[in-house]
C-alpha cells in the first residue's frame, strides 16, 4: 500500500517520488499531481523565460509535421462546426497556441481566431509568419476578463502543467458563451500499458517530469475535474498508444533519435488511414482506445 502523504491542503497516496517532488493521487483535486507545488511567480517565469530554451526543435518539429497534425486539427474544428452549427463567425481562444498551426487550420475555415502564447518563440513565429492574433504572456485571474467571449476554448497539452487547473479552469468556462464549448488535450499519464512497462521492463516512470508538468490526468480525472467546474461532457477520445513502441523492443526513452523514429510511424499509420478515406475508422479505433484507458494524449470536450 501506498504512503499517505500530506502537503498544505493535499492529501493522497504517494505514487511516484523524483528529486525533491512527489506525485500524489490526491483525494481533495481529484487528480494527482505533483507536490510541493511551484508558486504563481516560479510558474510564470519558467514558461516566460526557460520551457522554451530546452525545446529546440519544437517549432521544427511542428512544421516538418504539418501534414500530420492538419488531420488532428481539422477534425477538431469538424466536431466544432457540428456541435456549434447556428453560429456564424465562430470564435476560438487557443490557450497555449504554440506555433500557432491550429488556429492558422480554424482562421482558413472562417474562424475569428485569437491565441495566448507565454514562449517568445512561438509567440513571434505565430505573429510574424503567420500573421494570427496572439498576445504573449500567460492567461490568469487579472486579464482573462480583457479578451472578450468566445464559442470555444480550446487548450492543448496546457492544463498538465498548471499549479491550479480548477480555478484555470474556471476562469475558461467564465469567458465561454452558453453552449459553447471547452476543448482539452493532455498527455495520458498512469496510463495501463505505461504500468506494463514499469513491471515489464523494469523502468522508471519517464513520463513524471515534475519541473514541467505539475498535473498527471486520466480519462476519469480530467472528465471528473471539468465537470466540477461545470462543463457536461460530450465527446472523449485518445491518440495512438506510443507505449506500443516500447512492449516491441523501441526504447524510446531518453532517447530524442528513436523518439523522433517512432513518432514517424504513428504518422505513418494516421496518414495512411486519412489518404484511404478511413479517417472515421480511425476516430472509431481512438475512441475506443479512450474507453480502455489507452492512447498517450486523452481529449476531451465539455459543453458549458
Amino acid at each position: 500500500m501506498n504512503r499517505i502523504k500530506e502537503w498544505q491542503n493535499h492529501t493522497g497516496p504517494i505514487l511516484d517520488s523524483v528529486k525533491e517532488f512527489d506525485v500524489i493521487d490526491c483525494e481533495d483535486c481529484g487528480f494527482a499531481h505533483v507536490i510541493p507545488l511551484q508558486s504563481e511567480k516560479e510558474y510564470a517565469r519558467y514558461y516566460e523565460e526557460e520551457f522554451y530554451q530546452s525545446q529546440i526543435d519544437y517549432i521544427k518539429n511542428h512544421t516538418e509535421d504539418l501534414e500530420w497534425w492538419s488531420i488532428e486539427h481539422n477534425e477538431k474544428y469538424d466536431l466544432f462546426d457540428r456541435a456549434l452549427a447556428e453560429r456564424d463567425p465562430k470564435r476560438i481562444l487557443d490557450i497555449g497556441s504554440g506555433p500557432g498551426y491550429f488556429l492558422r487550420v480554424g482562421k482558413d475555415r472562417g474562424w475569428d481566431v485569437t491565441g495566448i502564447e507565454p514562449g517568445k518563440p512561438a509567440y513571434q513565429f505565430s505573429t510574424e509568419k503567420l500573421g494570427l492574433n496572439i498576445f504573449n504572456g500567460l492567461f490568469s485571474a487579472e486579464n482573462y476578463i480583457y479578451f472578450g467571449q468566445f464559442d470555444v476554448i480550446h487548450m492543448n497539452n496546457v492544463l498538465e502543467h498548471i499549479p491550479e487547473p480548477r480555478p484555470f479552469l474556471t476562469l475558461a468556462y467564465e469567458i465561454i458563451e452558453p453552449g459553447g464549448l471547452i476543448c482539452v488535450t493532455v498527455p495520458n499519464d498512469y496510463n495501463p500499458l505505461q504500468k506494463v512497462v514499469v513491471t515489464y521492463l523494469k523502468k522508471d516512470p519517464w513520463w513524471v517530469v515534475p519541473r514541467e508538468h505539475v498535473n498527471y490526468f486520466d480519462c476519469k480525472s480530467l472528465s471528473r475535474l471539468m465537470l466540477s467546474v461545470g462543463f457536461n461532457i460530450i465527446y472523449t477520445t485518445s491518440s495512438f498508444p506510443l507505449e506500443l513502441f516500447l512492449l516491441m523492443g523501441d526504447d524510446y526513452i531518453g532517447n530524442s533519435q528513436i523518439g523522433r523514429k517512432i513518432h514517424g510511424k504513428r504518422k505513418l499509420f494516421d496518414l495512411a488511414m486519412y489518404k484511404t478515406g478511413n479517417t472515421g475508422l480511425r476516430r472509431q479505433i481512438y475512441n475506443k482506445l479512450s474507453e480502455l484507458g489507452l492512447g498517450r494524449e486523452i481529449t476531451v470536450i465539455g459543453k458549458k
